[in-house]
């Protein structure tokens, strides 16, 4: 005959989702930055209650925390502090308080305090089970003349397993049991002392384990009596079997019977021939003595009960291999023919277990945890697999793990795995998180195209490319100015260039159309902008770059100027420009733009980047005040190739003899003097010692340079422009004997 009653047992349990039982610490959001509230709902003539709810984390709780602000208009301030269980159904406090502390601050009235309340005895929160910390004023209402409290309280998300609650009528208690308490959209500021002390005997468990007066055999912090909720009643019940007499005993035998924690109720029903009083039945537990019923002259063949206590050693030492056997037999004149033949008996036990074992493996489950038969994913202190057999957890999977202990990003109640598997959800990077999950706030993945797809699988499926391979579409890294894309053409520079699309013969990461056109470099920014704004650029430098630079300086500010101009603009620390913005105060911004010479655009303090600096007589009287600047680059193309003239020079296409930045093709188009029809133009030839413009430097040329020797405001022969023929001239043309352009 089987034991019954488990899974009706455990299906009644509350089941507590909640940390896993390795976790410890306090409960609650206390945050000493965390100073502001709205509203004041202690004190007279304000609310008198507040309630913030909270789960329990199986831990003792010892005291209660919070944050408040007192008016000044009295000298003290009273406080009581609750606990009591939650009824979220009905959002209302529940029975009767589990702790209770109270205390009277000195009331300051300036600053935020934390208050904090200590209970007589520390109290086990269940974990899981909701619970209401109540800060009330009740007992002293009306007796504190006008005193007002202010809470310190932070968004209802900050918090999720509770919420602020409040009582219009807060100072009648019976009401905090008995009426709705109305949410207020808030958490407190608040924190409950715990102290993981299941038993209660006012030690930390962690001391009493390794005091060894607890153990903890499978190391979890929980000491192995606290590891598991009590054991609750279990009944067990037989058929009928009949008939009974003196020739007709019926035996009933239970099997996976759990020993008893305490006395054992045993029913008898039996209709049978039972109306002498030398009629009467016998009772035998296990090989116990038998126990005599029904003596009292009872009626035949009529339905009647006998009560029977076992005292627990008797009933535990009847066990043998898990099972139990109870013999009925009749007195010798009872008659089992009696009653048509239909006389019967039955047996009914009800008693509590010794231990828990609500998966019926005859072994206690804080056994089968430390053995690792079983395991408690979600700490509610009773095994997984009877939590997923009664429907107190779900297992959609069935891989024998109840869901709310394996990952759930998307809070829908199901395993990410599993959707995933299923495709319920997909996980297109394969990162073993469905995608939704990925682009969450926080998450490792962005939508920058907003089609709901993280972009990594966009660019690779090929949807949107990634040409740069910075594993951004390149769409959005345009859109939002990432990379320039000086051409417009939709794709970066650098990948116009490196598929050769564009040419970049000065290496400088631009194409070399945009150079020729002129691009503004991405705006750098500064905001707000009070004093003071740096902005930098490390490319390019004079090194590289040898042109006009055109610099567009943009602010909003709220500037003064009591006399003359009031913002500046400097170059490396040295001052470029000034001008006046606004006089006599007010918010106002400006645009302007400045031609900085190539020899104004060095890196003078040498640490490979130029800075521009702008300051302003301002206070911060605006909001959004911002300082940004852009810069204008641009490479002249005077033979129209298309190409820099600086790389048409580098190149040898084309050559600067006379370096004045312009290609000397370009100078000879615009009237520079070339008889000798060498694409040089002839003041160059002549300046190097070239005196007959016949391409090299040779005997021919001294002897012209001697004829002229001493001369004065000769037109060739004067090779270093100082006016006359003489040994520097001689050392010119000496210094390039030989050579030809």
């Amino acid at each position: 005959m089987a034991r019954n009653g488990w899974l009706g047992r455990c299906m009644c349990a509350l089941v507590a989702l909640c940390t896993a039982a390795s976790v410890r610490g306090d409960v609650g959001v206390g945050d000493p930055s965390w100073n502001w509230s709205n509203w004041n709902p202690w004190g007279y003539g304000q609310y008198a209650t507040i309630g913030q709810t909270f789960k329990g984390n199986g831990e003792a709780c010892t005291a209660i925390r919070f944050r408040s602000y007192s008016e000044n208009c009295c000298y003290s301030y009273p406080y009581l502090g609750l606990i009591y269980r939650w009824n979220g159904a009905e959002q209302r406090a529940e029975g009767s308080a589990l702790a209770m502390a109270n205390g009277v601050f000195s009331n300051i009235g300036c600053c935020w305090f934390d208050r904090e309340l200590q209970f007589s005895s520390a109290v086990l929160l269940e974990p899981g089970v909701d619970y209401v910390m109540i800060i009330t004023v009740t007992p002293w209402w009306g007796n504190y003349c006008c005193a007002y409290s202010y809470p310190a309280i932070q968004p209802s998300y900050v918090y999720g397993s509770g919420n602020l609650f409040y009582m219009s009528n807060g100072s009648n208690t019976g009401a905090w049991t008995s009426q709705q308490w109305n949410d207020s959209g808030y958490d407190l500021n608040f924190t409950v002392r715990t102290t993981n002390d299941c038993d209660g005997n006012g030690i930390a468990d962690a001391t009493d384990i390794a005091a060894g007066t607890l153990v903890d055999c499978n190391g979890n912090g929980f000491a192995d009596v606290c590891e598991q909720l009590a054991p609750e009643a279990a009944s067990l019940a037989s058929e009928d079997r009949g008939p009974i007499g003196a020739s007709s005993a019926v035996s009933f035998t239970f099997d996976s019977v759990l020993p008893a924690r305490g006395d054992v109720a045993i029913e008898i029903d039996a209709s049978a021939d039972l109306s002498a009083t030398h009629e009467f039945l016998l009772v035998t537990v296990g090989n116990g003595a038998a126990r005599a019923i029904f003596t009292g002259a009872e009626a035949d063949c009529s339905w009647m009960t006998a009560p029977l206590t076992i005292p627990r050693d008797e009933f535990n030492a009847a066990i043998a291999r898990n099972s139990m056997t109870i013999s009925v037999a009749g007195s010798p004149t009872v008659d089992p023919l009696a009653c048509g033949g239909l006389s019967a008996v039955r047996v009914r036990l009800g008693y509590t277990e010794l231990f828990p074992d609500c998966n019926g493996n005859l072994v206690a489950d804080t056994e089968d945890f430390c053995s690792g038969f079983s395991l408690d994913c979600n700490g509610n202190r009773r095994p997984d697999e009877c939590d997923i057999a009664v429907g107190a957890s779900n297992d959609v999977d069935r891989d024998g793990v109840p869901d709310e202990c394996q990952p759930d990003c998307n809070n829908d109640g199901r395993p990410d795995a599993f959707q995933i598997l299923v495709g319920e959800e997909s996980d297109c990077n394969g990162n073993a998180l469905p995608d939704e999950c990925d682009l969450y706030t926080g998450g490792v993945s962005v939508d920058c195209n907003g089609n709901g797809v993280p972009d990594e699988c966009d660019i690779a499926a090929g949807v949107s490319p990634d040409c740069d391979l910075d594993g951004k579409i390149d769409s959005c890294t345009l859109s939002q100015g990432f990379v320039p894309d000086c051409n417009g053409n939709g794709v970066p520079d650098s990948c116009d260039i490196a598929s050769g699309f564009s040419q970049d013969c000065d290496t400088d990461a631009v194409p070399d159309s945009c150079n020729v056109a002129g691009y503004w470099s991405p705006i750098r920014e500064v905001t707000p902008f009070e004093q003071s704004a740096s902005l930098v650029w490390t490319e390019p430098i004079a090194a590289t770059y040898s042109r006009p630079v055109q610099l567009e300086v943009q602010n909003y500010s709220a500037t003064y100027g009591y006399y003359g101009y009031n913002v500046g603009v400097y170059l490396e620390d040295v001052q470029i420009a000034w001008f006046y913005d606004y006089y006599w105060g007010g918010c106002s911004g400006s645009t302007r733009q400045f031609s900085i010479s190539p020899a104004d655009w060095v890196d003078r303090d040498g640490d490979g980047a130029v800075t521009v600096r702008v300051t302003a007589s301002s206070w911060s009287g605006c909001g959004g005040s911002y300082c940004r600047a852009r810069l204008l680059w641009i490479s002249t193309d005077c033979n129209s190739n298309g190409i820099p003239d600086e790389c048409d020079i580098s190149s040898g296409f084309d050559h600067d003899c006379n370096g004045n930045g312009q290609l000397d093709a370009c100078d000879i188009a615009q009237g520079a003097e070339d008889d000798n029809v060498n694409g040089y133009p002839d003041p160059c030839e002549l300046d190097r010692g070239d005196l007959n413009l016949d391409g090299v430097v040779d005997g021919s040329d001294l002897a012209i340079m001697l004829s002229y020797w001493g001369g004065v405001g000769f037109p060739i022969g004067d090779c270093n422009g100082d006016g006359i023929i003489a040994g520097a001239d001689l050392a010119i043309l000496l210094g390039n004997w030989g050579e030809s352009l």
